[in-house]
């Protein structure tokens, strides 16, 4: 059997497209960092030939930019490898001699990632004049060279599919099916963290794909190409027939950059980007199931109803209005109506969000001055975190969301009439990154400019920084925070008094043992709160604060909801609620037809359940 081993290469590209989950990565200063070295490639492709791959592809970022690029293409062929393949924007292979010096070098197989069918489609999501063009000048020098050099060619097309071009499959088959192309790989827009912002205007639902495809057949038919689905379950286009449809295997092993030592050894930390119905019971298909940012709106809503409703009858006594996080995946209507619903149950609500949601800031802000106005919503958080290193990937650098903050706070000014009233405004950090904010010059200035704003809006509330200490690593001992105890007292000390320049009130957060840390590290976290409410005031968060399995930390690829308040090994954390998939053109969003259960669980199928309104409650 084929073992296909792809090693990314690094971020640095050409292009800079709009859909990108690595475009924040490659938009910071941070240029000698973004690609891996030749020799540390070199190493993987000498893992790959030791562990019996095959084949073995580049991907990045744009690979062919490298300029060892097509040394590392040459080392590969010499390690024996049967095909050697290449994921590609084509521009550099308008050069056409860079396009021979390539397939002299070993490449059989190229995968272009082309998106549009013009260039008024395709250069724009490039955000690249003249990419077009260039990729296929680059197509069809391949073309002819691989007649000339006798090389079998293998070419396909990887289609991200976009609310502007899921109508443009046929026509992209039209494009590139007389090149030589006669494989379309189409995959919907997916969510990252550095991306969950513009879900709203790119994601597409799988009906949308099936029309889609449906709508490209005359074409695949007619060059006798095929498509190839990839973050889209084989069985969604199965009624369109099986000639025109190739199984995406999921047999492909990536080397990711961020891995050390091997590919996939990190699958410990794998986030839960998938879901299965009950129908992947019975199914052979190796198929991860259907894409997280599929679920069903309505069954996300529920999910976060029935935990608030477990958490309040365990905390009858709570002090403040119910806090929750986890809803970046929401549509603005299916937040506002979570709002109502929650607060005609339970009394108006507090919301934790990073102001990086599904929702625009503009409609994120429309929503919360509705809500609070309507009663619906009391307080809300908004947790910053500035400009660090990337979880895992400690060579690249993840902005941040301290500017989709600035612009929340814009659009409330904005968007505000008079002295229309807002609910309780406060900013959440963790103490790290405060110190950070305070001292580090890489993001100086960002912390008074947000108080400024935070004050300026604050209305008949004192503005609040709310302080929270992070989780203790688990991959050793807690600290000895006795030892600490009077740095961590002038820690909180500064904090305060840094607020008090600022105009901000400085609150500590606690959560006790409400994270489900191990018992060591539980009690070193509740020791040092302890210490910092010496000098602060203090706020029990854990007696308000309820999670739910959108939540999670396994689901912190796409939520900013605070890893330091989710512990990502939660030892208590909530399992995907059984809820349920279809493929309603109506609703133009999947919806209840039938169970679904978690990738792993074993849980019954419960029937799926329509809502409209605050019939949710029901």
């Amino acid at each position: 059997m084929t073992k296909l081993l792809t090693i990314e290469t690094g971020f640095s590209c050409n292009s800079r497209c709009h859909y990108c989950t690595q475009l924040d990565y490659r938009a910071l200063p941070q240029e000698a960092e973004l690609d891996l070295s030749g020799d540390t490639i070199r190493q993987r492709i000498d893992w790959a030939a030791q562990n019996e791959y095959d084949e073995i592809g580049f991907s990045g970022g744009e690979p062919t930019i490298r300029p060892d690029f097509l040394d590392l293409i040459r080392y590969a062929k010499q390690r024996g490898f049967r095909h050697i393949g290449v994921t590609t924007n084509g521009r550099m292979l308008a050069y056409r001699r860079f396009a021979e010096a390539m397939l002299r070098a070993g490449v059989d197989g190229l995968t272009f990632s082309l998106h549009g069918p013009t260039p008024a489609l395709h250069d724009r999501l490039a955000a690249a004049p003249g990419a077009l063009e260039q990729a296929l000048t680059g197509l069809r020098h391949v073309g002819e060279l691989a007649e000339m050099l006798g090389i079998r060619l293998r070419l396909m097309n990887n289609q991200i599919l976009l609310r502007e071009n899921v109508e443009h499959i046929g026509a992209m088959v039209e494009l590139l099916a007389p090149l030589g192309v006669r494989l379309f790989m189409v995959q919907p827009f997916i969510a990252q963290r550095s991306n969950v912002d513009d879900l709203g205007r790119f994601f597409v639902p799988y009906a949308d794909v099936v029309e889609g495809v449906r709508a490209a057949l005359p074409a695949l038919q007619r060059y006798g190409a095929r498509i190839k689905p990839y973050n889209v379950p084989n069985c969604v286009l199965w009624p369109l027939g099986r000639e025109q449809i190739e199984s995406q295997q999921y047999d492909i092993t990536v080397y990711r950059e961020f891995e050390q030592e091997s590919a996939g050894e990190f699958k410990a930390f794998r986030a839960k980007q998938w879901y299965r119905i009950d129908a992947c019971r019975d199914c052979h298909e190796k198929c991860p199931g259907f894409r997280i940012e599929q679920y069903p709106q309505e069954l996300m809503q529920q999910a976060i109803i029935e935990a608030a409703r477990t958490f309040a009858s365990q905390h009858p006594d709570r002090t403040g209005p119910l806090l929750f996080s986890g809803t970046e995946l929401l549509t603005p209507e299916s937040l506002a109506q979570l709002f109502q619903v929650l607060s005609s149950e339970f009394g108006p609500v507090a919301w934790l969000t990073g102001a990086a949601e599904r929702s625009t800031r503009a409609e994120l802000a429309r929503v919360v001055l509705r809500a609070h106005a309507a009663g619906h919503l009391a307080e809300v958080a908004v947790v910053g975190q500035p400009m660090d290193q990337r979880f895992l990937a400690q060579r690249v650098i993840e902005k941040g969301n301290l500017e989709e903050i600035r612009n929340f706070f814009a659009e409330l000014k904005g968007q505000r009439q008079g002295q229309q009233p807002l609910p309780k405004l406060r900013l959440l950090l963790n103490t790290s990154d405060t110190s950070r904010l305070l001292g580090d010059p890489s993001v100086a200035g960002h912390l008074p400019q947000l108080a400024q704003e935070l004050c300026d809006l604050s209305g008949d509330f004192a503005a609040d920084l709310l302080i929270t200490l992070p989780n203790f690593p688990r991959d050793r001992p807690p600290p000895d925070i006795a030892r600490q105890s009077q740095e961590l007292l002038e820690l909180a000390a500064q904090f305060r008094d840094a607020g008090r320049a600022l105009h901000l009130k400085v609150v500590v957060g606690t959560l006790g043992d409400a994270r489900g840390v191990d018992a060591l590290r539980g009690q070193a976290i509740q020791l040092a709160e302890a210490l910092f409410a010496q000098v602060l005031p203090s706020e029990p968060l854990d007696e308000r604060l309820f999670r739910h399995a959108f939540s999670n930390a396994e689901l912190d690829f796409v939520s900013w909801s605070p890893p330091w308040l989710f512990e990502r090994w939660d030892l208590r954390s909530q399992t995907m609620p059984i809820a349920a998939q279809g493929l309603d053109r109506r609703d133009r969003e999947p919806h209840s037809e039938t169970a679904v259960v978690r990738p792993t669980g074993e849980a019954k199928p419960t029937p799926g359940k329509r809502f409209a309104g605050k019939s949710i409650k029901g």
